[in-house]
């Protein structure tokens, strides 16, 4: 089974596994295809993590972009404004940290995939990439979706002299008289010859000089020495108790944590055998993301960099403890805690957030193996910088960084800065039972919580878990599906709730709640898989 944002990313996996490969080397393959068809929103620019299910063991691979060697807490001149655009950060300069080559940070994409496939994969790496080859060679009609996007992001792309030339330029010249087939040879040649040099030659060969060279000339600070000393690792997932099951995620720079407290607070409130819709379940669960979220931006960032209290965040104690206060009523949900004595600076917020950029993509084999992958570019198209002759579209990573100086997560040479994504998997006896993930920016945390809660808590397949209505709690407002019943709404704002009430469809509801995909297994065996329907997603198995 295959689920990812895209039909022709999905059957690029599925071919993989008709080769022969297995749940790594079709979730490879399709991250590698969705790059190319949806080229704005992932690819080899950007960064991500994978949960992988192997046996009984689950490992996180991590590969999040990283600040360069010469990035500093001052690298940016700031406005004045304290929370600017959709990701809620100070503003700067001529918006320097989101757009242009300063916002460029060390692409870990093909590190992150080249290492999957040699720790977990059962082809070689030449082999997988020729889905996504193909795809950018031989081109591709772009659907509503991509169409739509390539649209609202013209400003961006239009920044870049190869990036106009690659996605804007039929239209400029001549309109649309017909349906767009997008074709990427400049990509389509760097793909191939990844496949023939290996996936250390973006890093430390002749695409990775080029890409260099060519963003230095354009104003970035990014050297040879900063791709030479990238790597991605792998470790074992973190993991936290769930109602009978374990949920697996990536280790603490990203919103894995989060998610895995924001379940522990959830489950200590009781809310077994209460209606989906039930007002008093979505305040419990409205208040255990709140805190967890609150916690996320006291307390989270790069732990190579920052000390933090990890492991209290997602202790059944400590869970135990926030849970109280909401029982209680002794604190406001979005109130921090205090899970570590060193003093913190509660004022001063990571500035983590936003609609993001991003893709997910689950994949299970015939054999047991099962992926949850995340990658993103950050913004759709990223940084907007698509470098001249690769076809590579770049991240603006810079922009996980708060650009203040002096909070946990301002900018440091080489620091991985705190991210929204949250890939899972779950396990039940040692079995993974569901995979799921989202882009969606700091939507996504809450987005995999609640997926997780709806397989967990009401026995629902992957698509209706991915489909029924959710809330929103990441930002100050709180934001709630319109098919939610008047009577709960009603009641959740006597509760005392600041709620926003919309259309969950697209564009309507976009980006207000994240978009996630998932597959599971039931009790009778059978993998089901679910993707957004308000996305040009696509699930299909064999």
């Amino acid at each position: 089974m295959l689920a990812t944002k895209h039909r022709l990313a999905s059957e690029a996996g599925i071919e993989i596994l008709e080769a022969g490969g297995n749940a790594v080397d079709a979730a490879v393959a399709a991250a590698l295809a969705v790059g190319v068809v949806e080229p704005g929103f992932s690819g080899i620019g950007g960064g991500g993590y994978m949960v992988v299910s192997m046996g009984r063991d689950v490992q996180a691979v991590s590969f999040p972009m990283q600040a360069p060697g010469a990035a500093g807490p001052d690298m940016f001149e700031l406005t004045g404004e304290e929370s600017v655009g959709a990701f809620e950060m100070p503003g700067v300069v001529n918006e320097a940290n989101t757009i242009g080559p300063l916002a460029i940070a060390i692409p870990g994409a093909i590190a992150g995939m080249g290492l999957a496939m040699e720790r977990f994969g059962k082809l070689s790496w030449a082999e997988v990439l020729l889905p996504a080859i193909r795809l950018a060679k031989l081109g591709f009609e772009l659907d509503w979706f991509g169409t739509h996007n390539i649209a609202l992001n013209a400003r961006r792309i239009g920044q870049s002299v190869e990036g106009r030339k690659i996605f804007l330029e039929r239209i400029e010249n001549g309109g649309l008289s017909g349906p767009i087939v997008l074709t990427q040879l400049a990509l389509a040649s760097t793909l191939q010859h990844l496949a023939e040099s290996g996936p250390s030659d973006f890093y430390s060969g002749d695409i990775g000089r080029h890409i260099v060279k060519a963003l230095k000339e354009a104003g970035s600070v990014l050297t040879e020495d900063d791709f030479d000393q990238y790597l991605a690792t792998i470790s074992p997932a973190v993991k936290s108790p769930f109602r009978g099951g374990l949920v697996h995620v990536p280790p603490f720079a990203c919103a894995g944590t989060t998610t895995l407290q924001t379940l522990s607070i959830y489950e200590q409130l009781q809310t077994q055998g209460l209606d989906y819709g039930a007002p008093g379940r979505l305040h419990s669960f409205i208040s255990a993301a709140k805190l967890a979220w609150a916690d996320r931006l006291a307390y989270m960032a790069d732990p190579e960099f920052v000390e933090g209290p990890w492991q209290t965040l997602i202790s059944r104690e400590y869970a135990a403890e926030r849970a109280a206060t909401v029982l209680s009523q002794q604190a406001t949900p979005a109130t921090p805690g205090d899970p570590w004595s060193t003093g913190i600076d509660m004022h001063a917020s990571n500035g983590v957030g936003g609609a993001g950029s991003t893709t997910h993509l689950c994949a299970a084999d015939g054999e047991g193996n099962w992926v949850s992958f995340t990658n993103t570019l950050m913004e759709i198209f990223g940084s907007g910088v698509v470098v001249e002759g690769t076809g590579v579209v770049m991240n603006n990573g810079m922009m996980w960084f708060n650009p203040r100086p002096g909070t946990r997560n301002s900018i440091q040479p080489l620091k991985r800065g705190l991210n929204n994504m949250s890939p899972a998997i779950v396990t039940v006896d040692s079995q993974p039972v569901l995979a799921v993930g989202a882009s969606g920016g700091r939507r996504i945390t809450n987005c995999v919580s609640q997926i997780i809660c709806n397989f967990m808590d009401f026995d629902m397949s992957a698509q209706d878990a991915v489909s029924a209505p959710r809330v929103d709690c990441s930002t100050d407002m709180i934001t709630i599906d319109s098919r939610f019943s008047d009577g709960t709404v009603n009641a959740l704002n006597h509760a005392g709730y600041d709620l926003d009430v919309i259309d969950a469809s697209y564009p309507a509801g976009w980006p207000q709640f994240a978009s996630p995909t998932a597959i599971s297994c039931g009790s009778d065996g059978v993998l089901r898989g679910g993707t957004d329907p308000y996305h040009s997603a696509f699930a299909v198995g064999v």
